[in-house]
C-alpha cells in the first residue's frame, strides 16, 4: 500500500493564519502480519520548484501523520506592496496578489532506515492566502468569495462573490432612489462608501470563477465605473484586467487564459484619488463592479452587465471647513488585503520626549588655567527619544461601521493619511502603531449616540541632534 494524501488545505484556497492540516495515510506495513515497516512519513513542500519545508513524523495509534503546515505557509505569505493604497493615483490601476498569496505543492511518502520511498507526487496547486480564520474553520468555506457563472447562449451571473473586504454597510437595489445602473436589481447589494474627493481606496476580489460552458469567462475581465451626478450617468467607465495595467493573465479582453498564482486576486483602485476617470467636479456617486467576458453582442464592449462581485457604491461627501481634518485609515483585514475608515472629528497630537542626560563639568581640567564662562553646559543631553503620538476620534457612527472598525483596532499593519499634511504629503500613506491595547464594541442599544477614538503613534521617531 502507498502512502497517500486523506486530507489538505481547502480548494480553490485557504487562509495561511489558521488551522492548514495535511493527513498522510497509508504507511508501509508487511502483507502478512500487518505490522508496520516504515520509521516515519515524509510530507515535503514546494513552491515555484523549490523545497521550502521537509516534515516527518511517526505513525499516530491509527496509523496517520497529522501535519499543520501554517507557520510554513505564513513565512511565503505578506501584506500588500507599500504602496498599495496609491494604486492608480501613482502607476498601475490594478495590482496582482504576488505578496498577498503563495501556490506550492507536495511530496509525500515514508522513511525506512533513513531512506526515504516517495509516492506519487500531488501535482495539485495549493493556494493560500495571507488570511486569517478561526480555529474550527476546516475545511475553510471559501465559497462566498467565488462567482458562479453559466452560458446558457449568453454569460449569466448566477451568483455574486464577495470582494475581500470586512465592510458590513450594505442595502438592496430596490431602497436606492438615485441614479443606479438598469442592471442593478432591486434585491442586489450594494456596499456603501462614504469618501471624500481626496480619498484613496483600493478593493481586493478572487479573480476565479465557478463557470459551466464559457472557456473565456475565467475569471475578472474587467472592472466598470458608473457614475453619477445625482441622477444623471456621467459615465460608464472601463478598466480591463490585463497584465499591461497590472492585472491578469489575460493580455487582451476575453483571452480566457487560465488563472493561476500570482493573479489569483486582484486588487483595484476604487477611490476618487485613484480612479483616474473620476469625475471631480460633477460626481455625487459612483458604483464599482465587476464583469466577465461574454460572446455575445453588448452595448457594454463584450461584457457581462451584471456585477460578478458584489457591487459597492462610493458616495462623496464635501469636508466641512469648520470641522477637523479628515485622518484615513489603511489596515491589513482579516482576509489579508486593505480596508479604510475616515475619522473626521477631533485630533490631538503630541512629542511624548524622552532624555537620556549627562552633567558636564563646566571647566576644563585639562586647560592651564581654570576658567568658566556662564554659557558652559553643566546638564547635557546626549540622547532623545521622540515619538509623535495621535488621538482622532470618528463621527457618531451606526452598529455596521462600528463593527467594521474592529478590524481596524486588532489589526497589526496600520497606516495613515494625514489629510493636514502640506502639498502633496497629503496623499502620502504613513505606517504607524498603534497604541489603543484594548477595544470595547458599542451599539447604539446600549450607547444610543457613540464614537470610537484610536491612539497611534508614528512608526519612525523624530531625529534630534546630541546637545
Amino acid at each position: 500500500m502507498a502512502v497517500s494524501l486523506l486530507q489538505t488545505p481547502h480548494l480553490p484556497f485557504d487562509q495561511a493564519y489558521g488551522p492548514n492540516p495535511v493527513t498522510l495515510t497509508g504507511i508501509p506495513t508487511d502483507p502478512i502480519t500487518g505490522a508496520i515497516t516504515a520509521d516515519k512519513y515524509v510530507l515535503q513542500i514546494y513552491r515555484a520548484g523549490q523545497l521550502i519545508a521537509d516534515l516527518r513524523q511517526t505513525p499516530n495509534q491509527v496509523g496517520n501523520a497529522i501535519f499543520d503546515i501554517q507557520n510554513t505557509l505564513q513565512n511565503f505569505v505578506a501584506p500588500s506592496i507599500n504602496s498599495v493604497e496609491q494604486t492608480g493615483y501613482i502607476g498601475d490601476t490594478l495590482l496582482n496578489s504576488a505578496n498577498e498569496t503563495t501556490d506550492y505543492q507536495f511530496y509525500y511518502g515514508s522513511e525506512t532506515a533513513g531512506v526515504v520511498t516517495f509516492s506519487a507526487a500531488d501535482f495539485t496547486r495549493y493556494l493560500a492566502f495571507g488570511g486569517s480564520k478561526a480555529y474550527y474553520e476546516v475545511p475553510y468555506n471559501a465559497n462566498p468569495f467565488i462567482p458562479v457563472i453559466s452560458n446558457p447562449g449568453c454569460t449569466v451571473v448566477d451568483l455574486q462573490g464577495q470582494p475581500f473586504t470586512d465592510i458590513q454597510a450594505y442595502r438592496l437595489g430596490a431602497s436606492i432612489t438615485d441614479g443606479k445602473p438598469a442592471w442593478l436589481l432591486d434585491d442586489m447589494r450594494v456596499y456603501d462608501h462614504y469618501v471624500t474627493r481626496n480619498d484613496m481606496t483600493t478593493i481586493s476580489y478572487y479573480n476565479r470563477n465557478n463557470s459551466t460552458g464559457d472557456p473565456e469567462a475565467q475569471g475578472i475581465d474587467a472592472f466598470v465605473f458608473w457614475q453619477y451626478a445625482n441622477n444623471v450617468l456621467l459615465s460608464s467607465d472601463v478598466t480591463y484586467n490585463l497584465t499591461a495595467d497590472g492585472g491578469g493573465p489575460n493580455t487582451f479582453p476575453g483571452q480566457g487564459s487560465a488563472v493561476l498564482y500570482p493573479n489569483t486576486a486582484i486588487t483595484c483602485a476604487t477611490g476618487p484619488k485613484n480612479f483616474q476617470d473620476f469625475d471631480s467636479i460633477n460626481a455625487t456617486h459612483y458604483y464599482v463592479a465587476t464583469s466577465a467576458y461574454t460572446e455575445c453582442a453588448s452595448t457594454n464592449q463584450g461584457l457581462t452587465d451584471t456585477s460578478l462581485h458584489y457591487v459597492h457604491r462610493f458616495n462623496i461627501i464635501e469636508e466641512n471647513c469648520n470641522d477637523f481634518p479628515v485622518y484615513q485609515f489603511s489596515w491589513l483585514n482579516k482576509y489579508g488585503f486593505r480596508d479604510y475608515y475616515s475619522f473626521s472629528k477631533r485630533k490631538d497630537r503630541r512629542v511624548n520626549i524622552s532624555r537620556n542626560e549627562y552633567l558636564q563639568e563646566a571647566a576644563n581640567y585639562a586647560a592651564s588655567t581654570y576658567d568658566v564662562n556662564i554659557y558652559d553646559r553643566g546638564t547635557t543631553v546626549y540622547s532623545q527619544n521622540l515619538p509623535q503620538e495621535f488621538s482622532a476620534f470618528t463621527d457618531y457612527i451606526s452598529d455596521a461601521d462600528a463593527l467594521y472598525l474592529e478590524g481596524l483596532f486588532i489589526s497589526a499593519d496600520v497606516k495613515v493619511r494625514f489629510n493636514d499634511a502640506p502639498g502633496q504629503q497629503q496623499f502620502q500613506w504613513v505606517p504607524v502603531s498603534l497604541m489603543s491595547t484594548s477595544y470595547e464594541e458599542k451599539t447604539v442599544r446600549k450607547n444610543k449616540l457613540f464614537q470610537y477614538d484610536i491612539k497611534f503613534k508614528i512608526a519612525h521617531n523624530i531625529k534630534s541632534q546630541r546637545g
